[in-house]
């Protein structure tokens, strides 16, 4: 039956309409409906950028305050100690190889463009 029938029926028992959750579809029918969801938010993204901001959801917020440390990071400011800091705790001997990296350039941010 489609939604369609099953909510008409659903009314005339007078029991709420409740779809399919997300999680109990068929695979291929929750594939479809991931992949229609993160096209959506892309888009939003997408359109977000075009006039200057995005969303703030959480990963947008992580992003940006990577950007910010890339930037501070490559301007050499007395706050790149700070950051050489976390790199230090996070990576361990490693931090020098992230260092150079970002120095390098070959770590690029994904929203702010430093001039």
């Amino acid at each position: 039956m489609t939604n369609l029938t099953v909510q008409l029926l659903a009314e005339m028992i007078d029991e709420p309409y409740r779809p399919t959750p997300i999680r109990q579809l068929p695979s291929k029918k929750r594939r479809q409906y991931q992949a229609d969801a993160v096209r959506s938010t892309r888009a939003k993204v997408g359109a977000a950028l075009e006039g200057g901001t995005v969303l703030a959801t959480r990963q947008h917020i992580r992003d940006a305050l990577s950007d910010a440390a890339l930037h501070i990071l490559r301007s050499g400011s007395d706050d790149a100690e700070v950051v050489r800091q976390v790199l230090c705790s996070v990576f361990g001997a490693e931090a020098d190889v992230a260092a150079e990296k970002i120095k390098a350039g070959k770590i690029e941010p994904k929203f702010f463009k430093s001039t």
